[in-house]
């Protein structure tokens, strides 16, 4: 029998109900109904809604746990314990669990509130910064023939956020996860979980607001400065833009921007 008290059982399950609970809550409000009565549209996004699966019950987790485990070889007296879940050098047993965790972790924090700020912005920016060279790179003849299954769809369609490649998720992780929280460690003395994966939640929801097909703010001054639903439909048409936030990344790598 299932044993759903398994820390690994129920990081699938609150993944998948967190993943799942984006689409279904779009879903009520796109009032996109008709894209269901044209069979083309009906098959891709059924195909587009089982890569929302296999993130939410198989990568998602794996990855989770394959950065426990890498943090643990790096340094195994900090970071998170990979059976537990756990700092093992905040003070809490971690044969307490989870409960005794969440009880006692805030007034055995490691960085003050402003800190935590300061690391959020920094995890968002450089994040977004990681990312935006990812897929720079993933138009490259090298890359591209991954790459090419998150083009192959309308990009003005939310479920397609997560049509990837395995091996572009894979590129995305050593980036996106791995290096940006070693650099963080370095700034910090130790990796700020909680900002960064705040910040990681933060830039996955702008993704896939992304790919919702709204032109909102298009003639607004800040779309100058922010990626915009329609830079990314610009960008699947051919226009060379790469960010998934800011734009001064394509500014600095001397990109034609959208006008």
């Amino acid at each position: 029998m299932l044993d759903l008290s398994s820390d690994l059982v129920q990081s699938i399950l609150w993944s998948t109900a967190l993943w799942l609970s984006v689409p279904m809550l779009l879903g009520l409000t796109s009032n996109r109904h008709a894209a269901f009565r044209n069979d083309r549209a009906r098959t891709e996004r059924a195909i587009n809604l089982g890569f929302w699966f296999w993130e939410a019950m198989a990568l998602g987790p794996l990855l989770w746990l394959a950065t426990q485990s890498i943090f643990a070889l790096i340094d195994p007296s900090a970071g998170i314990d990979p059976g537990t879940g756990i700092d093992p050098g905040n003070g809490i047993d971690p044969d307490a669990g989870i409960d005794q965790a969440l009880s006692e972790g805030h007034a055995q924090a490691s960085y003050p509130t402003t800190g935590f700020v300061l690391a959020f912005a920094l995890a968002l920016w450089l994040g977004d910064g990681i990312a935006a060279a990812r897929h720079r790179l993933e138009h490259s003849r090298l890359l591209w023939r991954w790459h090419a299954w998150h083009h192959s769809t309308d990009a003005s369609d939310w479920l397609q956020t997560h049509r990837h490649h395995p091996i572009s998720r894979l590129i995305a992780f050593a980036g996106e996860v791995v290096l940006l929280a070693l650099w963080l460690r370095g700034l910090f003395g130790d990796v700020p979980w909680a900002a960064m994966l705040g910040a990681m939640a933060c830039r996955r929801a702008y993704a896939i607001w992304l790919h919702s097909g709204s032109n909102w703010g298009v003639d607004r001054w800040f779309a100058a400065h922010l990626v915009l639903p329609a830079h990314h439909r610009a960008h699947h048409a051919g226009a060379p833009i790469y960010g998934g936030m800011f734009r001064h990344w394509d500014r600095l790598w001397s990109d034609q921007s959208l006008r």
